[in-house]
C-alpha cells in the first residue's frame, strides 16, 4: 500500500499527520477506501445519518482522458460523506486537489455537492460544526464560494462570492485552497484541468478574524444534505491528486501575505 506521506519532509509520530502530503490514489485497492492519513468523513461525526464507507476508490479518466484512479464519494443521502485527512498545522497552510462534480442532490439548503478545504477538530459532534474554511460548489447559483467559519460551533461565519464562473458537471477542476491562520487571509485559485484556463485566483479576508478557530490539522473534501429535506438523489464527486504544504508562520511571510493582500486585485 502507498503511503500518502511519501514526500512528507516529517513524520508527526503518533498522529498520523505529515509536515508535507501528496496522495495520487492509484496504489489503493478499487472497491475500498483509502487509508494511510485517511479516514472517512463520517469518522467526525457522532452518529451519522450516512455511516461510512462513504467513500470508494474507483478506477475512472482524468481531465486528459488518461485512465486514473480516484476517490467517489458514494450515493448516499444524509450527513456528510468524504475523505478526512490529517494534516500538520502551520501559520500558513495551503491545499490542492482535483475535484470532479458528478451528481447534484435534489434536497433542500443547505445543500452542497463538494466542499473542499480545512477545518480544526474540536469537540462538536459533526466536521461541519467545527472551525473552517471550504471552497464548495452552490448548488444554487451553479458557483464557486468560500464558506469560512471562524467559531466552534458555526456561530460565526463568512460566505465570499468567488467571481461569476459557473460551474459544470463531468469536469476536472483543480481547486487550491492557502490561509494564512494570523491574519485570516485566504487564497483561492481554480483551474479547468483540461484546459488549463484560471477560473478564480483571488484573496479573501475575514474581517474580525480570531486567530485561534483558525488552527487547521484536518483537510479534504465532503458533500452534504443537511436541509430540511434531504431528498430522493444524493450529491456525488470524485477527487484526485491530493497536496498539502505547509509553511514555517514567519513574521516575514505573514506580513508579506498581509501587504498582498491590500495590494492585489479582487474579482
Amino acid at each position: 500500500m502507498k503511503n500518502p506521506c511519501a514526500i512528507a519532509a516529517l513524520m508527526l509520530l503518533g498522529t498520523g499527520a505529515c509536515a508535507g502530503v501528496v496522495d495520487d490514489f492509484e496504489s489503493y485497492t478499487l472497491g475500498g477506501s483509502p487509508s494511510g492519513i485517511w479516514q472517512d468523513a463520517s469518522s467526525y461525526i457522532v452518529n451519522p445519518s450516512n455511516p461510512g464507507p462513504t467513500v470508494e476508490v474507483i478506477t475512472t479518466t482524468d481531465a486528459m482522458g488518461n485512465a486514473t484512479q480516484a476517490v467517489q464519494i458514494q450515493d448516499g443521502l444524509g450527513s456528510s460523506g468524504g475523505i478526512i485527512g490529517q494534516v500538520q498545522h502551520a501559520s500558513m497552510q495551503r491545499m490542492e486537489m482535483d475535484v470532479r462534480l458528478d451528481q447534484i442532490g435534489n434536497g433542500s439548503n443547505p445543500n452542497w455537492i463538494a466542499a473542499t478545504g480545512f477545518a480544526q477538530l474540536t469537540d462538536q459532534d459533526d466536521i461541519n460544526r467545527m472551525p473552517q474554511a471550504f471552497v464548495y460548489a452552490d448548488k444554487n447559483s451553479s458557483r464557486f464560494r468560500l464558506y469560512v467559519s471562524n467559531s466552534n460551533g458555526n456561530t460565526g461565519f463568512r460566505d465570499f462570492g468567488l467571481g461569476a464562473h459557473s460551474w459544470e458537471l463531468d469536469t476536472w477542476y483543480r481547486i487550491g485552497l492557502g490561509v494564512n491562520s494570523e491574519t485570516g487571509v485566504f487564497e483561492v485559485s481554480i483551474v479547468n484541468a483540461q484546459t488549463g484556463e484560471v477560473l478564480v485566483d483571488v484573496l479573501r479576508g475575514y474581517n474580525g478574524w480570531n486567530s485561534d478557530f483558525g488552527q487547521y490539522d484536518l483537510a479534504g473534501v465532503i458533500d452534504g444534505e443537511y436541509g430540511s429535506n434531504l431528498g430522493t438523489i444524493a450529491n456525488m464527486a470524485s477527487v484526485d491528486n491530493f497536496s498539502y504544504v505547509p509553511s514555517p508562520g514567519t513574521a516575514l511571510a505573514l506580513g508579506a501575505l498581509g501587504l498582498f493582500a491590500s495590494h492585489r486585485r479582487r474579482t
